[in-house]
């Protein structure tokens, strides 16, 4: 599938099927493209890692507080929401075969302290949302703490492929419904508050909410809304 190929990937193989020739690209563009592949591939594995802590035995309070929230576990799964574990290494433990710790470090997965030391984990005792792209994948997280950790939210550090005011939560599954909620005569896009939002009105049928990053909604994010629909309606709390 296309999503799995990076940019020069995507045109080479479009190119071929329209029976067209391909510009040159230089050696910066296939580094650029490269790295940009690279970084989704580290930012996947770090979702099914969230995932899979959430189904592990250790993610049992966060389950609780999910099902409490009024998710079933359906829901939970489509969103592929997670768990970051209390162990200021694990994330890094879990993917240090696999990917350099600058390329983790610059993906908003690690952070190095300022006065020096071994990088640890972003997030740490958090329930996890994983931040999709236009096509799902992921690019970034949110993480919600249920101890008495601040802020009560935190979002991924923005990185190449990730500009917080540029991105809306839910996007990509709230394309897929947009057109057809519009012809319907239903709202072509909801913009709301936050993730649990989002996941509350999907699950009650309203597949076209988004939500900004926890921050006001900025002119990229109105112009992302108007991609969905002609007439997004904004539905924030009170």
């Amino acid at each position: 599938p296309l999503d799995r190929l990076d940019e020069i990937e995507v045109v080479e193989r479009l190119a071929a099927e329209a029976g067209l020739p391909v510009p040159q690209q230089t050696a910066h563009d296939r580094e650029h493209a490269q790295r940009q592949k690279t970084l989704l591939e580290a930012l996947s594995a770090a979702a099914s890692f969230y995932e899979s802590r959430l189904w592990a035995a250790a993610g049992g309070r966060a389950r609780e507080y999910l099902f409490g929230r009024g998710l079933d576990e359906e829901t939970v799964r489509r969103f592929r929401l997670g768990w970051a574990p209390e162990d200021r290494h694990a994330l890094r433990r879990a993917l240090a075969g696999d990917f350099p710790e600058a390329l983790l470090i610059d993906a908003g997965l690690l952070r190095r302290p300022e006065g020096g030391g071994d990088a640890y984990d972003y997030f740490r005792e958090r329930v996890i949302f994983p931040i999709g792209d236009r096509a799902g994948r992921p690019i970034a997280f949110g993480g919600r703490t249920i101890a008495e950790a601040q802020p009560k939210y935190l979002n991924s550090p923005e990185h190449p492929l990730f500009e917080k005011g540029r991105v809306l939560y839910g996007w990509s599954a709230a394309r897929v419904n947009s057109a057809r909620e519009a012809e319907g005569g239903g709202p072509g896009a909801i913009v709301t508050e936050g993730y649990m939002d989002v996941i509350a009105l999907h699950r009650a049928g309203f597949t076209t909410a988004v939500a900004p990053l926890g921050t006001a909604l900025t002119e990229a994010q109105l112009a992302e809304a108007w991609r969905l629909a002609p007439e997004p309606v904004l539905c924030f709390d009170g």
